[in-house]
Formats: C-alpha cells, sequence, structure tokens
C-alpha cells in the first residue's frame, strides 16, 4: 500500500535493522573468527568472515517464504529449547558437578530429569518439523 503509514512503518523497521545488525554481526564475527583461528592482526581475513556472514543472512532472509513463518520456525524451536531442553539438562548438570559419591548411580530424581531431557529434545524436533512443514507447505501455494 501506499499509505503514509506503510512508509513510516518500513522506514522505522529499516531503521531497527540497521541499528540492530552490528549488535548481531560482530559476536557472530567474533565467534566464527574464534573458531577458525583467525587473529586480529588478519584484517582481511576477519573483514571476509563478516562480509560472508552478511551475504548467507541476506541470501537466507530473501529466499525465505514469509517473515511470520520463519519469526513462528525461530519461536517454537528457541520456546521449545528453553522450555522442554535446557531446565532438565542444567539440573543433570549439577547434579553430576554437586555430587561426591559415584556418579555412575542413577537415583530417581536423576532418571526423572533424563527422562524429561529426553522428552524435551522430542518436543523440540516434532514442534520444529510441523513449524517447518508448514512453512514449506505455505511455499508451495
Amino acid at each position: 500500500t501506499n499509505s503514509w503509514l506503510a512508509l513510516i512503518v518500513r522506514l522505522l523497521m529499516t531503521f531497527v535493522v540497521a541499528m540492530t545488525a552490528p549488535l548481531i554481526v560482530v559476536p557472530c564475527g567474533d565467534m566464527i573468527e574464534g573458531k577458525l583461528g583467525i587473529g586480529l592482526d588478519e584484517v582481511r581475513k576477519r573483514i571476509a568472515v563478516r562480509v560472508l556472514l552478511c551475504m548467507l543472512c541476506m541470501i537466507v532472509s530473501e529466499h525465505a517464504p514469509g517473515f511470520v513463518h520463519v519469526v513462528s520456525f525461530i519461536g517454537c524451536f528457541c520456546a521449545s529449547i528453553i522450555g522442554f531442553v535446557l531446565p532438565p539438562l542444567f539440573c543433570i548438570q549439577l547434579r553430576h558437578n554437586t555430587r561426591k559419591d559415584n556418579v555412575t548411580k542413577m537415583d530417581f530424581i536423576s532418571c526423572c530429569d533424563v527422562g524429561a531431557f529426553v522428552i524435551g529434545i522430542i518436543t523440540t524436533i516434532l514442534t520444529s518439523t510441523m513449524t517447518f512443514g508448514e512453512m514449506r507447505k505455505s511455499q508451495q501455494q
């Protein structure tokens, strides 16, 4: 549409992307550079990594079927991980770190944590697969 409101919304979204992109690209670039072993003195390699990261994000965003579906997929995946996978995983890790006796012994609580962890992974896989399927179905139409 060509209304003033639509134009203002587009301008504000462009502003938000322009302001938040460096906050995302810099830490991701640093992490990739660290994994690749690129030092601070290798400026050309660092620039190449960040340009490739931005290009990859641009290509993915250009070919994504729709913003709503991508946000839905990411939200579904992240909510499942945060709500169902990480809490039992943290409990398992805490129990492992604080246990002073035999670490191979599994008590009832540890079994419950492992069970909740497995159920969380299955839930994440199922919800992400269903959301991804809906995203692909909307792309085919």
